[in-house]
């Protein structure tokens, strides 16, 4: 999904719930000119914990076929018994445009992510 198809997806949804921006907002735990920059595809960086908190607070279904995952990311999240919701996160994630691209590669990001959330 591209951040202009979640951006829509976030303002139909608000309405259809027929939540105000600010309520919303105060839901999700961010302000409501971010929000408003979410819905009009202006935010830069969008954060995967702010995407999964907007589809958790609206009741969002995150496509989760495989056949859209990142290459090396079925198997990984396979063979290590992945969630659903570790899986998504993962395949959201990009740094400076890119994903890892093996299997090995995407658990080492895994643990890395792990390691830097765990208490």
């Amino acid at each position: 999904m591209t951040p202009e198809d979640f951006g829509k997806i976030v303002r139909e949804r608000r309405k259809q719930e027929g939540l105000s921006q600010e309520e919303l907002a105060d839901r999700v735990g961010i302000s409501r000119n971010y929000l408003s920059q979410i819905e009009r595809v202006q935010a830069t960086n969008l954060s995967w914990q702010v995407m999964e908190r907007l589809s958790a607070v609206l009741g969002l279904q995150a496509d989760q076929d495989t056949t859209t995952l990142p290459p090396g990311l079925p198997e990984f999240a396979e063979a290590a018994s992945l969630p659903p919701d570790d899986v998504l996160m993962l395949a959201r994630l990009k740094y400076r445009g890119q994903q890892p691209t093996t299997p090995e590669k995407w658990e080492l990001l895994y643990k890395v992510i792990k390691m830097a959330v765990e208490d």
